[in-house]
């Protein structure tokens, strides 16, 4: 058995890109069709959006509340540590069973069934290689240091994690966690995972730090393989707003009411058409680009930067209110500085 695991709540958005990474999945896998045994287990605040979309699959729901949320950001307040959180907990809840974890920003363009079998006892999934750190150097982090700092937080000392002092460098390789394939042994490792995000989150703020504490503890423990291949990851902030837009043309009341057979139809060909499409949108919609500009520049402590595509966007955009509260969110950082 293969648990496919799935995190999304809070927004209509969020849930349909889950929809569309758990259909485009079975758009190509048939269950019973003599395939491995697979489970969806889908953690989410909100089970009956889902239950009208995947009803007819073998979907496991597990409801998160907020408090809960609350609880598995941890000490640090960080939010993808949730993911991790959730990844260890299905590995305790299925002992003997691999692991797929997909963000709900991915969907599979072919049939998954070779990747699940490359899933084994020191061979781990992840998306694809993003970067090296030390190529990383000079990019800016949001508590006014950069990647040069964060790296010589990685070399200070050793880290004492379960197998004793571990020494990482930046030499290592930052991998993309849209995708986790995991075996049942990387339970052992989980602890160490949620220490390394707790330390390095807590002293660099650097939204990454999930994937990052991923990619240092499994390279060092198993064989990493890419599965960028089988996946399409939209992680970008301009490329979901362009997904959302394509996505509600076809996941809709509209679709519901197709067979079974018509949806998986639909859906594949969606898969096929979102890589082209999702630029394409993008380019039409220039403002997307210029409010993700932004919005990466206020991240990374660019001000002046953010401010200046800031007003070029809402000179298009003026009644974004939500931009305009994140403005003033990062205006305050500007001043606390």
């Amino acid at each position: 058995m293969t648990n496919l695991v799935l995190l999304s709540y809070g927004s209509q958005n969020e849930y349909r890109r889950a929809v569309l990474a758990v259909l485009s999945f079975f758009s190509y896998y048939q269950v019973g069709e003599n395939a491995p045994d697979v489970r969806v287990v889908l953690f989410t605040d909100s089970s009956e959006y889902f239950a009208k979309y995947l009803g007819h699959l073998p979907v496991e729901y597990v409801i998160l509340t907020s408090a809960q949320q609350t609880e598995m950001m941890g000490t640090v307040g960080y939010r993808h540590r949730i993911k991790a959180v959730v990844v260890g907990d299905t590995l305790v809840r299925f002992p003997q069973d691999n692991l797929l974890f997909f963000d709900s920003d991915t969907f599979f363009t072919q049939h998954p069934g070779p990747l699940l079998a490359r899933i084994a006892p020191g061979v781990s999934l992840m998306h694809t290689v993003e970067f090296t750190f030390a190529d990383q150097a000079q990019v800016a982090l949001p508590n006014g240091k950069t990647v040069n700092d964060f790296n010589k937080l990685l070399e200070e000392r050793p880290f004492a994690l379960s197998r004793g002092p571990e020494q990482f460098s930046r030499r290592q390789q930052c991998w993309n966690s849209g995708v986790l394939g995991l075996a049942p042994s990387v339970a052992a490792y989980l602890p160490d995972v949620y220490q390394l995000i707790d330390y390095l989150y807590a002293n660099s703020h650097w939204h990454i730090v999930e994937q990052i504490a991923f990619s240092l503890v499994l390279q060092t423990r198993d064989v990493i393989e890419p599965a960028i291949d089988y996946v399409y990851h939209y992680w970008e902030g301009d490329k979901k707003v362009a997904a959302d837009a394509l996505l509600a043309e076809t996941i809709n009341s509209d679709f519901l009411a197709l067979p079974v057979g018509a949806q998986r139809a639909a859906v594949q060909a969606l898969v096929q058409r979102l890589p082209t499409a999702i630029p394409a949108y993008l380019a039409a919609h220039s403002e997307i680009g210029t409010k993700q500009e932004a919005i990466t520049a206020f991240n990374a402590g660019r001000f002046g930067t953010g401010y200046r595509a800031a007003f070029f966007y809402l000179l298009k955009v003026p009644n974004d209110r939500k931009f305009l509260r994140d403005v003033l969110y990062h205006t305050k950082r500007f001043i606390q500085r």
